[in-house]
């Protein structure tokens, strides 16, 4: 499975892209990452399964959410369900250049645990965020524009204020060509023998330098988010397929079996044929309508 990045096209003369789910389609979303935050809201449906970084987070109707910069994520439900799902992907170079501080945003908002902690900021999002979403629905102007960067504006503030938490600053300058360039080659070439030293080297960086880097804007070293792609492709081939466990680690870049067992302990908490027996039944429930 390669984890696409997704170049994100803003809409002509405003700072993000607005996207809103296709009711010919089904839910579900392919992991992929794109360098700005992103905003969702799930209107109506059932249980949407969410999954960051090999985490899953389960949202209901009514609830709000954002993705982290650089974040891989997927999302899957049932198809017979009538879903309305509709967010933003704020344009990254925009918002920093408007609120620089911004480059050290990790955004918290969370569904219900969000909603309950800060009911009146939690129902200022979604009342900017439902008005964007109104005022897209008829012909754009140039006033049109200007209200809806006004709930943009206001969108931004709140978040701002009350769902973000420092990242650790850094006296590294951020050079995010070379980070995302690297991710991609990681993304897509995660099942050979490749690790840190022969990412430096094949980006004609040093490993130090690049680890800075990754730290800086990815809040984890090169070999980290290695083995982070690799455990998530093995997590899904747990899930969705009968590969044995020799197979799938050889498939997702590791070693041996030995190896793979005692990382994916590590992240997971349970050995791959445990975590396997645990939930593979339940995800093959969610997907068989697929």
């Amino acid at each position: 499975m390669k984890i696409l990045h997704e170049t994100v096209q803003t809409i002509p003369r405003l700072p993000f892209k607005y996207y809103e789910h296709d009711p010919l389609t089904d839910i579900n979303v392919a992991p992929h990452w794109h360098q700005g935050i992103e905003l969702n809201y799930l209107v109506s449906g059932t249980t949407l399964k969410f999954v960051t970084d090999g985490h899953t987070t389960e949202y209901r109707p009514g609830d709000l959410w954002t993705t982290n910069r650089r974040v891989v994520h997927s999302a899957s439900g049932p198809t017979e369900v009538d879903w309305v799902e509709f967010g933003l992907i704020i344009d990254d170079d925009f918002l920093q250049a408007k609120l620089p501080a911004s480059v050290n945003w990790q955004l918290t908002l969370n569904g219900a645990a969000s909603a309950k902690a800060h009911p009146q900021a939690y129902a200022n999002v979604r009342q900017q965020l439902v008005a964007i979403h109104d005022l897209l629905m008829t012909p754009t102007t140039d006033l049109l524009r200007l209200q809806i960067l006004s709930h943009f504006y206001q969108l931004l503030v709140t978040l701002g204020q009350t769902f973000t938490v420092p990242l650790t600053t850094t006296a590294v300058t951020p050079n995010l060509t070379l980070t995302d360039t690297v991710m991609n080659a990681i993304n897509q070439h995660y099942a050979e023998p490749i690790d840190g030293n022969a990412l430096a080297e094949q980006f004609h960086v040093s490993l130090t330098t690049l680890n800075q880097q990754f730290n800086a804007n990815v809040q984890l070293s090169v070999n980290r988010y290695l083995r982070l792609i690799r455990l998530m492709n093995a997590r899904r081939l747990l899930l969705e397929t009968d590969l044995k466990i020799e197979y799938i680690a050889m498939q997702c870049g590791f070693p041996n079996s030995k190896t793979f067992n005692r990382n994916f302990k590590s992240w997971k908490g349970m050995t791959p044929t445990d975590y396997r027996q645990a939930y593979a039944r339940y995800h093959r429930i969610d997907t068989s309508c697929l």
